[in-house]
């Protein structure tokens, strides 16, 4: 699928807030309880400042179908080399290569930035997810057992890390 990479901007706060919710509300994949306001656009955008945030857009229709981020991992410098990856695309558009793109194109800004190591935390319950990293070569490198609770279910946090 064709897809253009855009600095996320506030022209993408709607459709970025309303694939996030859609995730919010019916999965354990994005980790709030309930969903959130527009406004929480400005801290997701705040998250990743330094680094890369794109909204992902269907060249043909110009649609935002997802977005994507690099994250510090931590505020010290100490860990300057080290960032966290988020990824969510539109539910119509899973399993379309998407997040193999946002992968590639996060690991490039990655490079440029001088960043070495990313770390994706998923969803003990996030199959796909787990299996998505594996496949392109994330190292399954912690576990947080049973540390949260959503939609009725207990989930543990899985921490996955690939060196770049």
């Amino acid at each position: 699928m064709n897809i253009k990479f855009e600095k996320m901007s506030i022209e993408h706060q709607k459709p970025v807030m309303e694939i996030f919710n859609f995730y919010i509300a019916g999965s354990t994949a994005a980790f709030p309880a309930t969903v959130l306001p527009e406004p929480f656009y400005e801290m997701l955008m705040k998250k990743s400042e330094g680094l890369s945030a794109y909204a992902l857009l269907e060249n043909n229709q110009n649609k935002v179908v997802g977005f994507c981020s690099l994250n510090p991992y931590s505020p010290f410098s100490t860990f300057k080399a080290t960032a966290t990856i988020t990824y969510f695309i539109d539910k119509e558009y899973v399993g379309k290569g998407l997040g193999t793109q946002c992968l590639a194109k996060l690991e490039e800004d990655a490079h440029e930035l001088g960043i070495h190591n990313i770390i994706a935390e998923i969803s003990s319950r996030n199959d796909d997810s787990i299996a998505f990293h594996k496949r392109h070569g994330f190292e399954l490198v912690g576990k947080l057992n049973d540390i949260g609770k959503k939609l009725d279910s207990i989930f543990s946090v899985v921490y996955m890390q690939k060196t770049i």
